[in-house]
Formats: C-alpha cells, structure tokens, sequence
C-alpha cells in the first residue's frame, strides 16, 4: 500500500492550488471590454452574444472601477484626420481612397508628405479636386528634430476642425463606418480616443500574439482610466490641448513614440476612451522584421521617459513571475517524487500541469477569438514562454545599439 504523509498531502495541495489560481495572473484573464457596435440607423445598439457575455462576467470589484462608457451615441463632430507618408507612396495610392469615401458628414483629410517626394506627389495630384483633401509638405531644410513629429505638429496646425485624428496611412478601416464608430466617442468630458489597431491574418503568429498580449494590458489601463501608452494607429485628440501644451515639446527629439507622447502626455483620469469594436479596427499589414524589431527598440528608448512607466511592468513581471514559479514548482516536484518513488506526489505534479496547460490555453483561445486573432491553442503555452525572453532579446539589443538612433541631433 502506499504510505501517505503530511508533507506528500501539503506538497499535493500546493502544486493543485498553485495550477489553479496561477493562470488568473494573466492579461487574458483580465480580458478588456469590446467596445459597443455602432448604432443602426433606427438607433438600435447591435451587441453580440459573446460582448454581453463579456460585459456580464465583469467581477464585482470591477464594477467599484472607474467606467469608461462605450455606448453609441449620436455624436459626430468635425473631424481632421493627419496623414504623414514617408516613402509610403504605395500605400499612400491603396489606402487614401477608402479615407476619404468614410461615411461621415463632416471631415477632412490632411496629408504631410516630405517636398521633394515626387511618387506621393504624383498620387496626391490624383485626388487634387476631392474636397475633402488638403496637401502640405515638409521643408527639405527641416533638421534636428523627428520629422515624423514635426509633419504630425503642421497637420494639426493645418486642421481646421478642433478634432485631430492621427493615423497611419499604411494601416486600413475594414468598412467606411471606421471613422463613426471612432468619433461616436468625442464627448465633452472627454480629450483622447485610441482606436484599436492589429496585424493582417498573414503576419507571423507570434508577432500577432506579442501585440495583442501587450494590448490587453494597455487596453485594460485605458479602460480603468488610467492610461499609459498606446500601440495603436489611430488616435483623436483636441486641437487646443495640442496647442495649449505645445504639442510634442519635451520629446521633439525621439525620433518615434508619436502616439505614445500624446497619450502619456494629455491622458488624465477617466478624459480617454478606447474603440475596440470590429468596425472600428485598424488593420496593420505584416511588416518587415526591421520594422518590427524597431518597433520595439524605440519603445525601449521611449519609455524612459513616460509617465507611470514602472507602475505598467510590474504586472507584467507580476504575471510572468507567477507562471514561472508554477512551471517550475511542477518541474521540482516532478523530479523530487520520481526520484523518492513518490508516486502520489508525481500524479499531483501530472494533473498540476494538466490544469496549468488547459487553463491557460482556455482562457487565452476564447480572448483571443474574441479579437478576432486566430491562433492555433498549442501555440499559446510555447507563445507565453517565449515572451520575457523575447523581451530580453529587446534588452540586449537595446544595449548593443547606439543611443543616438533613437534621437535626432541635438540643437
């Protein structure tokens, strides 16, 4: 018969508690809320069955939070949407039309391209006699600064309107209700709305998954008023606050980090909404392995100097700390009741992984669908591994870089 011991029933309860409560320190877990669809013309609220059972399972200690409504409204103010094309001439020709066929009664579409650029030129001559379209160019003299930054800071002078969406151009609306469902949350009370952004179905697995990993996390923040960055591509914010505040000051230099300064800078307590809906998603195509590398090399320069910085990683080492100890308190009690011929403890070891695996995989599958990113559930466990060693790849890569990449020359 097997001799059954205190320490082999504590050791069992732990590894089973461990494997159960472990794969709730997730950002899956915590899944943010999809925004509302956009209001019929009957003024119907059209809301999936998996958004109501989204919205149902919120925790009472959610409920305490601060709310950000994203219920349709009526609300359709003047919009300017800023376009800064960079060798993007391509793109410029694919996406530029469906910008300006949005259904929406009052916008206009500003795009800043670098002078000198004579295939965006060319392009932008095409849609010379839409109204809706206003041109302005870069001076080729313009040094010692981001000159993505600066094209953004003479768009938003240019606008005419007090609302100023920024996007990028080689990002595209599914439908021509994006920009509605966007500016459905230009309120009064409010100076910031992100618009959720993901990778095209063709982009590497785990680049998708990376992206929308980190999202979950932002998107929670935004939703809890208090956010930090944005990793999106589109944004609305007020002319006057742009103004007010002197723009990009303080960051001119960095070369990236557009969208991320202007919400680590404007953002206050509950002023943001988020846009997560279908219709109001972006879609990014695959990019370069440079441009994704990049991507986050900036970031690394970038979040030096944002706000609520350290407060942001530590759920995220929190997490990662969590899943970590379990695997590896499995593993241990794996190794040591194998060894002792313990066979009880090894059996609990088994179904401590088994819980582990099926858990995590469950919830991260059913978040994941939701957002429609397709991804196959064995892939997610590997997927999680991989993510603080990818971002210590980052790290090093960051510290091997030269610091002055990241920045224009100094004034």
């Amino acid at each position: 018969m097997l001799e059954i011991d205190y320490i082999t029933v504590i050791s069992s309860v732990v590894l089973i508690l461990s494997a159960l409560l472990t794969p709730l320190f997730n950002p899956f877990f915590r899944k943010p809320r999809i925004s509302e669809s956009a209001t019929t013309d009957e003024g119907d609220t059209n809301i999936s069955a998996e958004q109501n059972e989204n919205a149902v399972s919120e925790n009472n200690e959610e409920d305490s939070e601060p709310q950000i409504s994203n219920s349709p409204t009526a609300i359709a103010p003047p919009v300017s949407i800023v376009f800064t094309p960079n060798d993007d001439a391509e793109t410029l020709s694919k996406n530029l039309s469906i910008y300006l066929s949005q259904d929406y009664p009052d916008y206009e579409v500003i795009v800043v391209a670098p002078q000198g650029d004579s295939e965006t030129e060319d392009i932008l001559k095409i849609y010379s006699e839409n109204p809706r379209l206003y041109t302005t160019f870069i001076p080729e003299s313009s040094r010692y600064m981001s000159r993505k930054k600066l094209a953004i800071t003479l768009g938003v002078k240019a606008a005419r309107n007090e609302w100023v969406l920024m996007a990028d151009i080689f990002c595209a609306p599914q439908s021509d209700q994006w920009l509605k469902v966007l500016a459905r949350h230009c309120e009064d009370r409010r100076n910031l709305v992100i618009g959720y952004t993901r990778y095209e179905d063709e982009t590497p697995d785990f680049w998708r998954f990376e992206r929308f990993h980190t999202a979950c996390y932002l998107m929670r923040e935004d939703q809890k008023g208090k956010p930090y960055r944005c990793n999106s591509n589109a944004l609305l914010f007020r002319k006057s606050d742009f103004n007010k505040h002197d723009g990009f000051r303080g960051n001119l230099k960095y070369l990236r980090g557009e969208f991320d300064f202007i919400v680590n800078k404007y953002s206050h307590r509950d002023s943001l909404a988020l846009e997560n809906s279908e219709t109001g998603t972006l879609i990014e195509p695959y990019p370069t392995h440079k441009h994704w590398l990049n991507k986050h090399l900036y970031y690394m320069e970038n979040r030096q100097h944002l706000e609520r910085s350290t407060a942001h990683r530590f759920l995220f080492g929190l997490d990662q700390t969590a899943m970590y100890l379990n695997y590896i308190l499995i593993i241990v009690a794996a190794c040591c009741s194998g060894f002792m011929q313990n066979w009880i403890l090894l059996g609990a070891a088994g179904v401590a992984l088994i819980v582990t695996l099926s858990m995590r995989m469950l919830i991260a599958k059913k978040v994941l669908t939701l957002f429609n990113e397709e991804i196959p559930a064995w892939k997610i466990i590997p997927f999680e591994l991989r993510l603080i060693w990818q971002n210590l790849n980052y790290k090093i890569k960051y510290w091997r870089a030269n610091k002055y990449d990241f920045i224009s020359h100094k004034l």
